[in-house]
């Protein structure tokens, strides 16, 4: 991200729901409210594992990540995460994804656990 802004690029998975009402943000959406942290999201960074929670506390991504040190140093500074997803299954077919305007974007508040 230009702004150094952590982010996690995923792709869409059937077991994790995508609703605008939560405050998921495409193609169309004002550049602000896409920026802006959903709080009634939340990320936690334990080590390599990354907890997701969407509203309600219901868990939208649990898994191991490969975090850099500047990854986590980014985290510390803007405690916001920006994920990223859409109907893609890989990186061969993000960019005709995001080139079409089907990407969906929402920033969400995380922390570390820990004081990592």
């Amino acid at each position: 991200m230009p702004d150094h802004r952590p982010a996690l690029v995923i792709p869409a998975d059937p077991g994790r729901r995508l609703l605008l009402e939560d405050g998921w943000a495409g193609h169309g959406t004002a550049p602000a409210l896409a920026a802006a942290p959903q709080q009634a999201w939340s990320a936690v960074l334990a080590e390599v594992r990354l907890t997701v929670r969407r509203p309600g506390g219901l868990t939208w991504f649990d898994g191991e990540i490969t975090a850099t040190r500047e990854w986590r140093r980014a985290v510390r500074e803007h405690r916001t995460l920006l994920l990223i997803t859409g109907p893609f299954t890989s990186v061969f077919d993000f960019r005709a994804t995001a080139a079409a305007g089907r990407l969906l974007l929402l920033a969400t508040p995380i922390r570390l656990a820990g004081g990592i």
